[in-house]
């Protein structure tokens, strides 16, 4: 269905008891030119009160509002139908310390009805009526006459009449300026943090490329280490050497040709005299030892 939302004007205000006071909804044409009809949309206010008085425990009559937002700012404490003046009259308490401030500066200038058109027609005078169905009420600011005023009791017991707030819009202004410094805050310290965004996104995508083709260079030097370290151990191993290592001159190459008649050669060249010596030469080994 569809949404609905009539504003009705603050009446009064009592500040020793956080009590505000105004009109649910009335008979009369709204800021669309529509009006809201009494004896059809009684029925629907009386059952939304009943359903909350149940689930509270009779401590609430409705649930209080801010701007039709999520914060709940209180509870409606008296709701009272004037079949007289076809309009519903409401006292609500706030409970919220952020909007009971908002009640007394004259922040919130009125009520507003929240809820869904149950029906609407066009009446025997060409004028546009609808239905009610409330799901909640709402303390709202939106903008009245600079002659429009509200009654405030004191804490003391004083009644005096106070304007509402004329400029609204700037103390928001006020409000959204310390938003967006929290929000810069925020911004600053992601982007120190790493985050990139805007400009700065840009920048991070260049450093990147950079760092891309640094790591490519490093990969190529990389597999070229590699390739000389694979030619190295693809080489055979030399044999291991026995004994005491000496230098090789020039005149040492062509030892495979020595002369044969040298006693070290004969004993080479005759395995059974090798045979002989090793067995001698291990006899004498035993007897020393």
């Amino acid at each position: 269905m569809p949404q609905l939302s009539m504003f009705i004007p603050i009446t009064k205000v009592d500040a020793a008891q956080r009590l505000v006071y105004g009109l649910a909804t009335a008979e009369i044409a709204d800021r669309s030119g529509e009006i809201c009809d009494y004896a059809s949309t009684k029925p629907y206010y009386e059952k939304w009160s009943d359903e909350i008085a149940q689930s509270s425990g009779g401590k609430s009559l409705g649930n209080l509002r801010a701007m039709h937002g999520a914060v709940a700012a209180g509870k409606v404490t008296a709701l009272t139908f004037n079949d007289d003046d076809k309009q519903i009259e409401i006292c609500a308490k706030v409970v919220d310390d952020d909007e009971w401030r908002k009640v007394q500066e004259g922040v919130y200038t009125g009520f507003s009805q929240g809820g869904t058109y149950i029906r609407r027609w066009t009446d025997e005078d060409g004028l546009t009526r609808y239905t009610a169905a409330p799901n909640e009420i709402s303390l709202v600011d939106f903008p009245c006459l600079a002659q429009a005023h509200f009654e405030m009791i004191k804490g003391d017991g004083t009644h005096e009449w106070r304007p509402f707030t004329k400029d609204v819009s700037k103390a928001g202004a006020r409000n959204s300026e310390a938003d967006l410094a929290r929000i810069q805050a925020m911004h600053d310290t992601s982007v120190e943090l790493g985050a990139a965004c805007g400009a700065p996104q840009k920048m991070a995508h260049a450093d990147h490329h950079a760092l891309e083709k640094r790591f490519d260079a490093l990969a190529s030097m990389l597999a070229d280490v590699l390739a000389r370290v694979k030619k190295i151990e693809d080489q055979p191993l030399p044999l291991p050497l026995s004994g005491r290592t000496r230098t090789i001159s020039k005149q040492d190459d062509g030892r495979l040709n020595a002369d044969e008649n040298d006693p070290v050669e004969k004993m080479l060249a005759d395995p059974q005299a090798l045979s002989l010596l090793a067995i001698k030469l291990a006899q004498r080994r035993g007897q020393r030892a």
